[in-house]
């Protein structure tokens, strides 16, 4: 594979990472100061449940269209008809979607009692959740306008080659309620529940602002704004014929949170909440470093398959995957080791007890992580699909993933509790990776995957050594976390001495991908701080 693909892909990433980190380490905050208010109480357990449906409606109707089926017709019309169509098209789009996002959102709100009852069973015996539950999932709905919006804005400037903006937009989600918690709920002493009311308010506000924030990049790009929902527009019933599939395969992946979240309403009072957070923490990763790279890589795959380039496709999918491994691989061990002394610093505090809170989120955050190379995996794999405009293959898949995740689920429930709807989560992720790239390679032919091995068996030594030095180092340090700052040095400590450890094994080992990364890192250190020529992110 050529050397400046391989840059463009990590630069590309490396700006979508950026703003990612950015929108994480506010989404920590968030949680926090969420966690020191509520908890894992019945409130927390409440509004975590309701902005569980429609945030599983946006990740279909926004992160599936925008993935399976929006950004490869907009790129094909981008560089087989121009500017203009491609503009075209994204008008129509916006109108479409807002017609059916708005109707869905108007339903949902409607029936909310039903939709509620159908996904928090377990708590028909606590009124007062429930209430409370259908209360918030009412205002909570019209999210979905907002953020489907910003979705679909955010693809079409990755298309265009801005990656920065779009990856920073879901920060004003927590900017927002971060800005709610600590205006409003410092300013007024009323209740838990008019305090969890207004925290849901202050998601529909961040929700708006994702939109808002990026408008004036696409006015720059050149897109004219207009309403034009043309539903018999051959490039939007092209987009709704592979959203089609698409949706069903991201919906199926998306019931298998809410049905972990359906049976966590029959486990102890907090389980909602400890199951959230500690998927919260393990898929942090994921979305700093995955979903950066399969975002980058995504646009770059579609021009490939447009342009019927299949040896570029491939190389390029090759890397993305190396690359996501890289990252994930470690940092798989690296969360597992220090699983404690994390959730410890990130929540323990007011209302989130050592005694009950830490104990339930630590055993989520252990159980998730051990899916977390095969999360990113099956999102590199899907993107390949989604280039060659296959929606259909990725949803078969996702079904039977789905079934396999119900059924471990109601196996391991009563003998593992929380943990066995966790470990379900990461085995069905797992068996979902390995079937996905057995069917590409059917479908496209050599992979590269004895090169994806070799890198894969290189990152699992090095990161084998990291942990085991991160482990002796948090038990050695382990007298002096006392208090936060303690936990702090504790956790920054091993976890440096766990990076320098993993680097030295990667360079003995000669593996491709940290060593392109260090290169790739110096380079950027090195230069004088004039920007890039050809930067399109500005």
């Amino acid at each position: 594979m050529h050397s400046a693909a391989k840059e463009r892909i990590a630069k590309s990433a490396g700006r979508v990472s950026g703003g990612t980190i950015i929108s994480r380490l506010l989404g920590i905050a968030r949680d926090s100061v969420f966690a020191a208010y509520f908890g894992t109480t019945y409130l927390a357990d409440a509004f975590n449940l309701a902005f569980s449906i429609p945030n599983l409606l946006r990740r279909i109707f926004g992160e599936g269209m925008l993935n399976a089926s929006y950004v490869p017709v907009y790129s094909h019309y981008l560089h087989k008809d121009g500017k203009q169509a491609a503009s075209d098209l994204a008008n129509k789009t916006y109108s479409v979607m807002l017609i059916i996002l708005g109707v869905v959102s108007i339903l949902g709100a409607v029936f909310s009692g039903p939709v509620v009852k159908a996904f928090a069973y377990g708590w028909r015996n606590s009124p007062e959740a429930f209430a409370l539950t259908v209360k918030l999932n009412r205002v909570l709905f019209p999210y979905l306008i907002f953020v489907g919006l910003a979705s679909l804005a955010g693809g079409t400037l990755n298309s265009l080659g801005h990656f920065a903006l779009p990856a920073f937009a879901p920060a004003m989600l927590n900017i927002a309620l971060i800005g709610t918690a600590f205006t409003f709920m410092r300013l007024g002493s009323g209740s838990g529940e008019s305090m969890i009311i207004l925290f849901s308010y202050g998601a529909l506000l961040g929700g708006l602002f994702q939109v808002l924030v990026q408008v004036p990049q696409l006015v720059k790009a050149g897109q004219k704004f207009k309403f034009d929902p043309d539903f018999k527009d051959a490039g939007v019933r092209w987009i709704g014929r592979l959203m089609v599939p698409s949706m069903f395969g991201f919906a199926v992946t998306q019931i298998n949170v809410l049905v972990d979240t359906l049976l966590a309403t029959f486990l102890p009072e907090g389980s909602v909440t400890a199951l959230r957070l500690g998927n919260r923490i393990a898929i942090q990763p994921l979305g700093i470093f995955a979903v950066a790279i399969t975002t980058a890589t995504l646009p770059a795959l579609s021009e490939h398959a447009a342009k019927e380039n299949r040896d570029r496709l491939l190389h390029d999918f090759a890397f993305s995957l190396k690359l996501i491994l890289a990252f994930l691989i470690p940092s798989t061990i690296g969360l597992v080791v220090l699983a404690k002394p994390i959730v410890r610093v990130l929540f323990e505090r007011g209302e989130f007890t050592a005694a009950k809170s830490t104990p339930m989120t630590v055993t989520a955050v252990i159980y998730f992580t051990l899916g977390l190379f095969a999360y990113g995996g099956v999102k590199s794999t899907v993107q390949a699909f989604y280039s060659i405009k296959d929606t259909v293959t990725p949803m078969k898949v996702a079904i039977f993933s789905m079934l396999l995740n119900v059924g471990l689920n109601l196996a391991l429930i009563r003998p593992l509790g929380l943990a066995g709807l966790a470990l379900a989560t990461s085995v069905s992720a797992i068996v979902a990776f390995a079937i996905l790239n057995v069917l590409l390679k059917r479908r496209l032919g050599d992979i590269r995957e004895r090169e994806i091995w070799v890198a894969a068996l290189k990152m699992v030594i090095a990161s084998l050594v990291m942990g085991s030095v991160m482990y002796v180092l948090a038990r050695r340090l382990e007298p002096m976390a006392v208090g936060l700052w303690g936990e702090l040095i504790q956790v920054g400590v091993a976890s440096l001495a766990g990076l320098g450890a993993f680097l030295a094994v990667s360079l003995a080992l000669k593996a491709e991908e940290v060593i392109f990364l260090l290169r790739l890192v110096a380079r950027k250190l090195g230069r004088d701080g004039r920007p890039e020529a050809g930067s399109q992110d500005r």
